[in-house]
């Protein structure tokens, strides 16, 4: 009987250590979009194909994911894989021994995408995670029919746009949807308005200390005042810096047809597609205008030509078959078909003939291939402090709790003293 009793504990425990063994978890943050449905799926047809693993599919809002990832990995306890924005964040982990490069389990990673897919997830040569979503650009969604039930045309031009927003303010609409709270969607308004008045350079440089290159310089300085002025002209909803925009406070708006414009990323079709489709015929973009007088490129975007990865932990006792996951159900052609049909823009190679017959992607596609520059988002591309701090600063922009030039110095100062460590 003793015999027994001690071969079922070791039993027991085997049989723990071997499920525990077959566990693979996906974190990610698609609680609202369609791409969310397509990957509890596949993680469903992962399964079906082996049958000894469970694969969990994490989905978590976006802030709140952040602290919860990082939390994980100061714990040393994250998931298999992880969703990231690349950039400084990504570069952090890596830099902590916690990211796996994924050229050295599957080397031919390079031949499926787009080459600039991989600008915001190399470092040192290493590919540290794969492109998850699509092209994604930052751009103004509009309503079509007010526009045209208005007279309005698209503007090009920054004197365009304020012309756009009289107009609509006159006839009691909402200008522009915004939801501040997050302080990331104001801070578009600000990367935007820095390129279009001193070019892509006047944040590469003033990041690089080139030259006398610096972020209290005029670029950063006008931008906070145009940004300030649009808030004093009530260009947007009132008490727009305390809502959320993981809720959809500001997309409902438009929805609805309170509010006209919305600067959003292109990953709004997607969650417009699982949130009111009905709607969507009545929607179009524009990319940002132009400012007069300014360095900047109007073909220029922010936004990332692979925004949003998934990467490997380190810690991870499933890295093979983690990257099985990732190669059979994300690369393949049928992720990318139904990325395409979820709104997407798939980062891989000859992606214009993946969306041909959807105008929307097809412009999208268009206006990446064209642009001149893209500029990854700020508090990305920044060391995670840095990107914290700025949008920290921007969010007083909005507030007008603080002049343009005291946001430029602050910039400044944050910058210096980080570097001086």
């Amino acid at each position: 009987m003793k015999k027994f009793v001690v071969f079922s504990v070791v039993l027991l425990f085997v049989f723990a250590g071997f499920a525990f063994s077959k566990e693979i978890t996906l974190w990610d943050v698609e609680t609202t979009s369609v791409l969310g449905k397509i990957v509890d799926q596949h993680a469903e047809d992962f399964m079906y194909f082996n049958p000894d693993y469970d694969f969990e599919v994490v989905h978590i809002q976006n802030d709140p994911y952040k602290t919860k990832l990082k939390v994980a990995m100061g714990s040393g306890t994250p998931p298999d894989l992880f969703y990231t924005w690349g950039g400084g964040p990504l570069l952090e982990y890596v830099e902590s021994g916690m990211v796996e490069p994924l050229d050295k389990i599957e080397p031919f990673l390079r031949d499926k995408y787009i080459s600039s897919s991989f600008s915001a997830i190399t470092f040192d040569g290493h590919v540290y995670a794969v492109p998850w979503q699509g092209l994604t650009g930052v751009f103004f969604w509009y309503r079509k029919d007010i526009f045209e039930n208005l007279g309005l045309e698209v503007p090009e031009t920054w004197e365009e746009l304020e012309t756009v927003c009289e107009t609509l303010k006159d006839n009691d609409i909402i200008p522009i949807a915004l939801a501040g709270k997050n302080k990331w969607t104001e801070s578009f308004y600000y990367m935007y308005l820095a390129d279009r008045i001193g070019g892509p350079d006047a944040f590469k440089d003033a990041w690089a200390r080139k030259g006398d290159a610096s972020f209290d310089s005029e670029p950063f300085v006008k931008a906070a005042d145009m940004i300030q002025d649009m808030v004093k002209k009530d260009y947007f909803p009132r008490g727009f810096n305390g809502m959320d925009e993981d809720v959809g406070a500001a997309r409902v708006l438009l929805y609805s047809g309170k509010a006209a414009m919305y600067l959003m990323g292109t990953w709004f079709p997607n969650t417009m597609a699982n949130e009111n489709p009905d709607i969507a015929d009545k929607i179009d973009f524009f990319n940002f205008p132009s400012v007069e007088g300014g360095k900047g490129d109007p073909t220029n975007l922010i936004g990332s030509a692979g925004q949003g990865f998934i990467a490997l932990t380190s810690t991870s006792d499933e890295k093979v078959k983690a990257m099985d996951f990732l190669r059979n159900y994300i690369e393949d052609p049928t992720w990318i078909r139904k990325s395409v049909e979820s709104g997407l823009v798939p980062p891989v190679k000859h992606a214009s003939s993946y969306v041909a017959d959807d105008p929307l992607l097809a412009k999208i596609a268009r206006l990446f291939q064209n642009a001149n520059h893209v500029q990854m988002y700020y508090d990305q591309y920044l060391p995670p402090e840095l990107g914290e701090k700025h949008k920290d600063i921007v969010q007083q922009i909005f507030g007008l709790d603080i002049t343009p030039e005291e946001s430029a110095e602050e910039h400044e100062k944050a910058v210096k003293e980080f570097l001086s460590r």
